[in-house]
């Protein structure tokens, strides 16, 4: 199953999509987590602080604390590849994340693959390793894009 960032399941669409925040978030999750629901693509942390100026956020490192906050709680993830994050499309925190990256537009899609999951989990407890997170960024070209060129 893939979830586009846009809300549409992997359909396309375009536009942001306002998806229901969680709850139990503190102040500035919330600004956070709603300037990454307000777009479509994956934003910097000093993206968003420029987003929140207007808000009252000046310091970054109140937005380094509300992302750090968002990904311990499981309802955003980085994406290193870009240095970038964008919220996350499943019900709850999961430890193996895939993205499809595309290099023409920045789209990103989340995909819930889980034989990947399957496979990784057992091959980690057997190096007797103790996993946090496995980010899987795939980088090629969307179909809007492929079309387009």
């Amino acid at each position: 199953m893939t979830r586009d960032n846009d809300g549409t399941n992997g359909t396309g669409g375009g536009g942001a999509v306002m998806r229901d925040r969680p709850a139990g978030l503190a102040k500035n999750e919330k600004l956070v987590w709603n300037a990454l629901a307000a777009t479509t693509e994956p934003q910097k942390a000093y993206e968003i602080l420029d987003g929140l100026k207007e808000q009252g956020v000046r310091a970054p490192m109140t937005v380094y604390r509300a992302l750090e906050g968002l990904e311990t709680k499981g309802h955003i993830h980085k994406l290193d590849g870009l240095n970038a994050f964008v919220l996350c499309n499943h019900e709850g925190p999961h430890a193996v994340q895939t993205f499809l990256v595309c290099e023409g537009c920045s789209t990103v899609t989340e995909l819930e693959m889980v034989a990947v999951e399957a496979n990784i989990t057992p091959a980690v407890r057997a190096a007797e390793f103790d996993m946090h997170t496995a980010r899987l960024e795939i980088k090629g070209t969307c179909v809007s894009c492929a079309e387009a060129a």
